[in-house]
């Protein structure tokens, strides 16, 4: 259990609750190191667990199978640091995560059972709404950034084409 809700209060989720709301939350949590390069959640499966990035760095990873190739590769999609949430998808239904994450370097989280969670947010609908609404500005936010990369990469592939083609 988190000790203190200082914890929680600084990072992107929960940082518009107050004291008290934090207090209620803060007997679901618990330490969890990872190790560089392990794996925290694969994506696919069930998501049981929200995190929070306490210190450390975390890389949201897609397996990308190569065109014509056997095995797929990990793409890095971002990469999270103190105070970011991993594993959103904790949240939303269906509750499978959508991306894999894994410790870039050794890393310390807040681990959050989710249907724990689910079942306090549910259970208190001022709390719940809050919550909802930095989710939802953590979700567009990560989508307006991936948008970006591939915009970018985009961009990038029809320069190199164009010239190519020149």
């Amino acid at each position: 259990m988190i000790t203190s809700i200082d914890l929680l209060q600084h990072n992107e989720l929960f940082g518009s609750l107050t004291e008290e709301e934090l207090s209620r939350l803060a007997p679901l949590c618990s330490d969890f190191v990872a190790i560089e390069d392990s794996v925290v959640f694969t994506e696919g499966r069930m998501a049981s667990h929200l995190y929070i990035v306490k210190e450390g760095k975390v890389a949201l990873q897609r397996a990308i199978r190569v065109p014509h190739g056997r095995n797929s590769r990990r793409t890095t999609v971002t990469l999270c640091y103190p105070g970011d949430i991993v594993g959103w998808s904790a949240l939303a239904e269906p509750y499978k995560y959508t991306l894999s994450a894994v410790a870039w370097e050794t890393s310390r989280l807040i681990s959050i059972d989710s249907k724990m969670l689910r079942k306090a947010l549910d259970s208190d609908i001022e709390t719940g709404y809050k919550v909802m609404k930095s989710l939802s500005a953590i979700m567009s936010r990560r989508l307006k950034h991936t948008t970006e990369s591939l915009i970018g990469e985009l961009e990038r592939f029809l320069a190199g084409a164009r010239a190519y083609n020149g």
